[in-house]
C-alpha cells in the first residue's frame, strides 16, 4: 500500500524478478517477498488448567458452601527464519534518456540465512477461595452473601518479575417479598504498581431495586403491566494501568545515558579533540504517592413488561465521574532534566448518557414475529486537564470532549482571484503572489490549495489557528445502536440485524499514503485520485483532493475540516435463514433436534466514507485488512 504500483511490474517479461532502489533497501516487491524471500517455521504450546473444589456446609448452616479453585496456564512459542534475497533488476533511464536495464540485488538460489526469528512464553497462576451464603426465610426473606479472596500472578518471558494483583470482596444481598432488593459489595484490591501506603483501593458500591408490579395495588393490572421494576446504584471502581511502566513509585537511574561532554581527551603527542562519553541520569522520576485512579458510577433504571409479555424494555440513565486520572504530567518543562515526564494522579472526566434495549414479540396467523432494538448514548466531558493555559479560548482541551481534533478550519481551496500573477515571457511559466490582507501561509501556495481560517486575525496561518471550535466530533462515537427481526412458521425461520453508530469522525487523511505523490515515488496513487482540483475546470472546489504536488506538500496534509468526515453508519449484521425439523420425526431416529441454514454476515454498509469500511477507522486510511462479508452453510445435529 506504501508504493505506488506503477513504479516497478510484478516480474519482468524475461522472468526475472523487478525491483527498485529506494524501496526498503531495494526489497519491497510484495510478490518477491511473498514468493521469493523465504518463509518462517514456528510451533506452538498451550497448557490450560483448572480446579475447583465444592463443600457443602449446611451442618453449620443451611445454604452455605465454601468453594476453592485454582487454574495454572501456560504458553510457549519459538518461530525460525530462512531467508534469501532473490536476484532482482530495475528498469530506468539513463543520462541519455535511453532505457537501462540494470542488477540491484545479487541473491542466491538457496534459502541461505537462518535466524531465530523469535521466542517467548508466558505463566499464569489464579487462585480463589470463596464462602457462600444463600438462604430464602419463611418464602419471603431472600438473602445471600459472598465472602472472597482473589490472587492472580502472571510471568512472562524476559521479565524477571512476575506481574501480581491480589483483592477480598464481599458482597450481602437482601430481598423481601419479591418486591424489595438491597444489595452491597465492598473490594479492597491491591497493586504492584503503588507503593506502601498507596498499594490498595477500596471500591465500595450499593444498589436499590423496587419491583412495583409485585405490589398489591398493581393486581389486576397484568393484562397491561406484567413487569415494572425500577432500580438505582452507586459504586466506585479503580483501574491501575500505567502503561509498559512498572513500578513507577520507586524510580529509575540510566547508567549508560551517552552524549555528555566532560571535556577534552587529550592524544599522546599532545592537544586533543572535545570527548563524549557516558554519564547517569534519572531515567523515571519516582512518584511515590501515586495510587489508584478513581471512577464513581452512578445509575437509575427501570424494566418494564406490557401486553403479557408481549413488549419487553428496560432503560438506564448513568452518569461516571473519573478522578485522580493515572497520567505523566505534560506540563512539566523540559529544564527540569526529566527523561520522562512523571506519574501523577491529576485530572477529571465525566460521562453521561443512557442506554436502552427493547423485544416486541406479535403472532399473526401461525407466524411469530419478533422485534428487537438497542441503543446506547454516552457524552463525556474533560473537567480537568493537564494542559498549559492556552493564548486562546478555542484551543482549551479542557471542556472538550476526550479525543476532540484539534484543526485549521478550511475555507474552500485558493482561486486565482486570491493572487498577483506573473507570468515568465521566455517560458511561460507563472508565480504566485498573495494579494494583500489574505493571511499568509508558512508555504508559498498557488491556486487548488487548501485555505485556512485565520482564526486569530494575526495575518498568517499557523498553529494558533487550529481550533476545537468546530462540527466535528471525536473517532469513537457517541451513539451506538442495532434493531433486528425474526419471524417464525412452522419451523422455517429467517432473521436479520442491522448495526449503526452515529456521533463519530473520521480524518481520511490518517497516512501519509492517502494524498496521491505526498511522497513523490514512493507514494501509492488511488483511483479516488481523479476527484482533485483542476486547473482546466478550476472554479470546481467541490472535490476530494486539492491540487496535487509531485512531492509532500505539508500545507495541504495540515488536519483540517478538509479532510474530516462524518462517520457515522448503518452496516447490515447478520442475516440467517434456515429450518428446523420437527422433534418428533426426529426421536424416531434418535435424534434430539436438527436444523439447516444459511448465514451470511456484514452483507452492506451504509456511510458518507465510500472508500473503506468505516469501521477500520482513521489510522491507515483505509490500508487495514478489510471486514470480510462471509456466507455460511450450515447443518446441524444434536443427539
Amino acid at each position: 500500500f506504501n508504493y505506488a504500483p506503477n513504479q516497478f511490474p510484478l516480474r519482468f517479461s524475461d522472468g526475472t524478478f523487478s525491483e527498485y532502489r529506494l524501496y526498503n533497501g531495494g526489497t519491497g516487491n510484495p510478490y518477491n517477498m511473498l514468493n521469493e524471500s523465504g518463509y518462517t517455521d514456528g510451533w506452538y504450546a498451550n497448557l490450560q488448567s483448572k480446579l475447583t473444589l465444592t463443600q457443602k456446609l449446611d451442618f453449620i448452616t443451611e445454604g452455605l458452601n465454601i468453594k476453592l479453585s485454582g487454574s495454572f496456564d501456560a504458553d510457549y512459542n519459538s518461530k525460525t527464519k530462512r531467508t534469501k534475497t532473490p536476484t532482482s533488476y530495475m528498469m530506468q533511464l539513463n543520462d541519455a534518456g535511453e532505457k537501462e536495464y540494470i542488477q540491484i540485488n545479487e541473491g542466491a538460489p538457496n534459502l541461505t540465512d537462518h535466524s531465530e526469528a523469535s521466542k517467548g512464553g508466558e505463566k499464569r497462576v489464579y487462585l480463589e477461595a470463596s464462602l457462600n451464603y444463600k438462604r430464602i426465610f419463611n418464602n419471603v426473606h431472600d438473602v445471600s452473601g459472598l465472602l472472597l479472596y482473589m490472587q492472580k500472578e502472571r510471568q512472562t518471558q524476559g521479565s524477571g518479575l512476575p506481574y501480581k494483583k491480589q483483592s477480598i470482596v464481599a458482597r450481602g444481598s437482601y430481598g423481601y417479598d419479591n418486591r424489595y432488593m438491597l444489595e452491597g459489595s465492598f473490594g479492597l484490591t491491591g497493586s504492584e504498581n503503588f507503593a506502601e501506603g498507596h498499594r490498595y483501593g477500596i471500591f465500595p458500591a450499593v444498589g436499590i431495586a423496587w419491583y412495583a408490579s409485585n405490589e398489591k395495588f398493581m393486581k389486576g393490572t397484568e393484562d397491561i403491566i406484567n413487569k415494572l421494576k425500577i432500580r438505582a446504584s452507586y459504586g466506585i471502581t479503580g483501574n491501575d494501568n500505567v502503561g509498559g511502566t512498572r513500578f513507577p513509585y520507586r524510580g529509575s537511574l540510566k547508567t549508560d545515558a551517552g552524549g555528555y561532554n566532560f571535556g577534552f581527551n587529550v592524544g599522546a603527542n599532545g592537544g586533543g579533540t572535545n570527548d563524549q562519553g557516558k554519564g547517569i541520569i534519572e531515567n523515571l522520576f519516582a512518584a511515590p504517592f501515586l495510587s489508584w485512579e478513581i471512577e464513581e458510577k452512578k445509575n437509575i433504571g427501570f424494566d418494564l413488561g406490557l401486553l403479557r409479555g408481549r413488549i419487553d424494555m428496560s432503560v438506564d440513565f448513568f452518569k461516571n465521574d473519573r478522578r485522580d486520572i493515572l497520567m505523566q504530567r505534560k506540563t512539566v518543562s523540559a529544564v527540569t532534566g526529566f527523561r520522562q515526564s512523571p506519574w501523577q494522579n491529576f485530572g477529571k472526566v465525566t460521562n453521561k448518557g443512557l442506554d436502552g434495549n427493547i423485544v416486541v414479540k406479535q403472532s399473526i396467523n401461525n407466524v411469530n414475529l419478533s422485534f428487537r432494538g438497542n441503543f446506547t448514548y454516552a457524552k463525556n466531558k474533560i473537567m480537568e486537564y493537564d494542559e498549559v493555559s492556552p493564548r486562546y479560548e478555542y484551543q482549551r482541551y479542557t471542556g472538550q470532549s476526550l479525543k476532540t481534533p484539534l484543526l485549521y478550519i478550511a475555507d474552500g481551496l485558493y482561486t486565482a482571484d486570491d493572487f498577483i500573477i506573473t507570468e515568465n515571457p521566455e517560458n511561460g511559466s507563472k508565480s504566485y503572489s498573495l494579494k494583500e490582507g489574505l493571511p499568509v501561509p508558512s508555504a508559498a501556495v498557488s491556486p487548488g490549495d487548501i485555505k485556512y481560517l485565520d482564526l486569530n486575525g494575526d495575518g498568517k496561518i499557523d498553529s494558533y489557528d487550529q481550533t476545537y471550535n468546530h462540527k466535528f466530533y471525536a473517532e469513537n462515537p457517541e451513539l451506538v445502536y442495532g434493531f433486528g427481526l425474526n419471524a417464525e412458521y412452522k419451523g422455517f425461520y429467517a432473521g436479520i440485524f442491522f448495526q449503526g453508530v452515529a456521533k463519530a469522525s473520521m480524518n481520511l487523511n490518517g497516512s501519509r499514503d492517502f494524498v496521491p505523490f505526498s511522497f513523490g515515488q514512493l507514494g501509492s496513487l488511488r483511483r479516488e485520485g481523479f476527484d482533485h482540483w483542476s486547473s482546466r475546470n478550476p472554479e470546481n472546489q467541490d472535490v476530494l483532493f486539492p491540487r496535487l504536488h509531485t512531492e509532500e506538500f505539508s500545507h495541504n496534509k495540515l488536519n483540517s475540516t478538509w479532510w474530516y468526515r462524518d462517520a457515522s453508519f448503518l452496516r447490515l449484521k447478520n442475516i440467517e435463514l434456515g429450518y428446523t425439523f420437527n422433534k418428533e420425526m426426529l426421536r424416531k431416529m434418535a435424534i434430539q433436534n436438527a436444523r439447516i441454514y444459511v448465514q451470511g454476515n456484514n452483507i452492506a454498509v451504509w456511510d458518507h466514507i465510500g472508500m473503506w469500511d468505516p469501521e477500520l477507522g482513521s489510522a491507515g486510511s483505509g490500508i487495514k485488512y478489510p471486514i470480510n462479508m462471509t456466507w455460511t452453510l450450515g447443518v446441524e445435529f444434536g443427539f
